[in-house]
């Protein structure tokens, strides 16, 4: 960003723009980065060129752009001039070389980084399940693993919740009646030991909850949050059978017992198995009640978006869902909503901070910019608020590329609290 890169490399990359390569001397160094210094490389040879120096001393000096600007500025300057170039080309490949000290890298880093994004590109393209299930089990990346679970709906990837008859201790792909799914890894259960999991997986498969309970010897705390996830549905019969409510009154009777009953081989567990008799006709748990508890428990949304409770008053609202927002056109007015993963405020040229969000909404991410007036009109929410609703206008960056020049920014929860209350839409004003 500092070193203002990125848009003149996409738009020369696009055809957008005829690439800048400065001055005649600078093309063969230039030309296949569109005009933009990228490389650590593309500096040495600028200083190499332009001041006469050996690719040693460039390297000593491209070393020192970033602590000790003031020095290489008056050789560059002095050297450069020396050699015939005019002041303003000077100052204007200076300009690119400050921007540079504080970001860059060496040619071999960028394709070291190239080749397993060209390989993930692939196998996200034709091995969907798989490569979604890869990235679960090694959570890379600064995205949180909610964000997947987007990614993976958006690709039509089927997500299996967690049932301690078939989650392991990573994520599975599983075939289904109609293709593959993934399911989830019993060790996102928040609060559960290593010892529960260890026993769970050796154990399984039960035939039912008493015989989970027995066998499986998890803790009170740790049953009633699998109960809550779902994970003991089927030993239940199933969500056709018996309700969440259900399931979790029979846990209550489980973890009532004074102590949980031993196996010994002289004696029957006659009177252990008799108390399996699922109730029945307790209320089931809502959807919306449903995601909290994932949310709460697994830090993830598995049943439905977390999103998808607001999902009337965003349709009244006109909010644009991020899958629509590459047909607008640039400096469309837009409302966007969704959960905040991931903030980011890194250096800019100008020195002024300007604040990226991104959100997801469920059909994708969009990406929000705020500059001053913007940070100052929603500066109660702008860093510590989950559920975002933001207004501002399109910035088309490409032929599928659209970010949002941020104006505004809501608490949802809040704007929902007040919604539900008055019974009618919120009105939002910039």
């Amino acid at each position: 960003m500092k070193g203002n890169m990125i848009a003149p490399y996409l738009d020369g990359r696009h055809g957008f723009v005829k690439p800048d390569l400065i001055h005649p001397d600078l093309a063969p160094i230039l030309k296949s980065t569109q005009g933009v210094v990228i490389f650590h490389e593309q500096v040495l040879k600028i200083l190499n060129v332009m001041t006469g120096c050996s690719l040693a001393k460039a390297d000593e000096l491209r070393r020192s752009l970033e602590k000790n600007q003031r020095h290489v500025e008056g050789f560059f300057r002095q050297s450069a001039t020396k050699r015939g170039y005019s002041k303003a080309i000077v100052d204007r490949i200076w300009s690119v070389l400050e921007g540079f000290g504080s970001f860059g890298f060496c040619k071999a880093h960028g394709a070291a980084f190239a080749l397993p994004t060209y390989q993930s590109a692939w196998l996200k393209t034709h091995y969907p399940t798989e490569f979604l299930a890869g990235l679960f089990t090694h959570d890379p990346g600064m995205y949180p693993k909610r964000l997947l679970l987007s990614e993976a709906r958006r690709l039509g990837v089927k997500i299996l919740p967690l049932d301690v008859n078939k989650s392991k201790d990573e994520y599975l792909v599983e075939q289904t009646i109609d293709g593959t799914g993934i399911r989830m890894a019993i060790t996102d259960l928040h609060g559960i030991s290593n010892s529960e999991i260890s026993r769970i997986i050796k154990q399984a498969p039960f035939v039912d909850l008493a015989d989970f309970y027995l066998r499986a010897s998890p803790s009170r705390a740790t049953i009633k949050r699998l109960a809550l996830v779902g994970a003991l549905d089927e030993l239940a019969g199933g969500s056709n059978d018996h309700t969440r409510g259900d399931v979790l009154e029979r846990v209550r009777q489980l973890t009532a017992l004074k102590a949980k009953p031993k196996l010994d081989q002289n004696q029957p567990m006659l009177d252990f198995e008799a108390t399996e008799q699922m109730p029945s006709g307790f209320s089931d748990i809502s959807p919306a009640g449903q995601i909290q508890a994932e949310l709460e428990l697994l830090g993830m949304d598995i049943t439905d978006h977390q999103l998808a409770k607001y999902q009337p008053m965003l349709d009244q609202m006109g909010v644009v869902r991020s899958s629509e927002l590459v047909s607008l056109r640039s400096k469309t007015d837009v409302l966007i909503a969704g959960v905040r993963v991931a903030t980011q405020s890194p250096p800019m040229r100008s020195g002024k901070r300007v604040v990226f969000i991104t959100l997801d909404d469920g059909t994708g991410c969009s990406d929000a910019t705020f500059f001053d007036e913007a940070q100052t009109r929603s500066s109660g929410v702008l860093f510590n608020t989950k559920l975002l609703l933001i207004s501002g206008k399109t910035r088309r960056t490409g032929v599928k590329g659209v970010s949002i020049m941020a104006e505004n920014a809501w608490d949802l929860n809040q704007l929902w609290r007040e919604y539900r209350q008055k019974n009618q839409l919120i009105a939002v004003e910039n």
